[in-house]
């Protein structure tokens, strides 16, 4: 009798959302910890993880997922995956990617939401090359103001410091080749509106993409635990480089988006972490996309 295979197929979903081809790329996971939430009472935590089946502890399998977009004949990743830097849990974008039949040298833009390094880390491979040869990284300038600052790195510690180190070394070959694009708003790419999310980090940015009825909106890390910050936005955790100011971005995203309808592109919802927001009393609840073949009307 043939073993049984070892690991999952690689990730990626395809969907048509409007003018959109959005392809949901699956780089990994890493655990989101209770212990790590804050603004709630613990037991309260506890509780909402364990109604969810997840142990009480956290989500030790919580999705670290980068999307392409496709739109008039342009190639654009949104967010880049983990890369070399948090072993081997994560790391799988290439080969999510591959089996996409989306090759590096095809992808003319990278949107990073942030520099931490599952959003980043991915640009470069393991030699320290860039992995998008062709691409220009468009990030906000007071993210990279901030995680490039050489004095401010000189002085972190513990996560702080591998987070300095980690971008300075997934930006340094396209600084080194002009295709940085640090903006303070972004206006070089067609289609695309940045929305200030500020409060993650210090430039944490989504970027909301698509014409008509059927916009996406790319939040990057707005929600980590979406058991718990969904139903309860107040919820910080400890990454949050701001916490007051992360809880009150988040507040204004989760109302806009289930105001306006839009899509939402989630880099750590369950994979392939599209589909809508609505309000559910006090907070919010999930509505994940429904699985249809790209192609097929209806």
């Amino acid at each position: 009798m043939p073993s049984a295979p070892a690991g999952q197929a690689p990730g990626f979903q395809r969907f048509r959302l409007g003018n959109l081809l959005v392809t949901a790329l699956y780089d990994g996971f890493v655990p989101i910890l209770a212990a790590d939430l804050r603004g709630e009472e613990p037991a309260g935590i506890r509780r909402r993880l364990t109604d969810a089946h997840l142990p009480e502890q956290g989500d030790p399998h919580t999705a670290v997922i980068a999307f392409l977009v496709e739109y008039d004949g342009r190639r654009v990743l949104v967010d880049a995956g983990s890369g070399h830097t948090l072993g081997p849990d994560t790391g799988h974008l290439p080969a999510a990617t591959a089996a996409a039949g989306i090759a590096a040298e095809d992808i003319d833009d990278v949107l990073l939401t942030h520099l931490h390094p599952d959003h980043s880390g991915g640009l470069v491979t393991g030699r320290g090359e860039a992995t998008y040869p062709r691409a220009t990284v468009h990030v906000a300038r007071a993210e990279v103001d901030h995680w490039l600052d050489e004095g401010r790195a000189a002085r972190a510690e513990g996560v702080q410091k591998v987070i300095h180190d980690a971008a300075a070394d997934a930006l340094r070959p396209y600084l080194a080749t002009g295709r940085v694009d640090a903006f303070d708003s972004l206006d070089t790419l067609p289609g695309v509106r940045s929305i200030d999310q500020r409060g993650h980090t210090a430039g944490h940015s989504g970027y909301l993409v698509g014409e008509g009825d059927q916009p996406v909106l790319f939040w990057g890390d707005t929600v980590h635990s979406h058991t718990v910050q969904l139903p309860c936005p107040h919820v910080s955790i400890a990454i949050d480089s701001d916490e007051f100011r992360a809880v009150e971005a988040r507040a204004g995203v989760l109302e806009s988006v289930s105001a306006h309808g839009w899509w939402v592109a989630a880099s750590h919802l369950p994979f392939p972490g599209l589909g809508h927001v609505r309000r559910a009393g006090d907070g919010y609840s999930w509505l994940p996309v429904h699985f249809k073949p790209v192609g097929v009307p209806g």
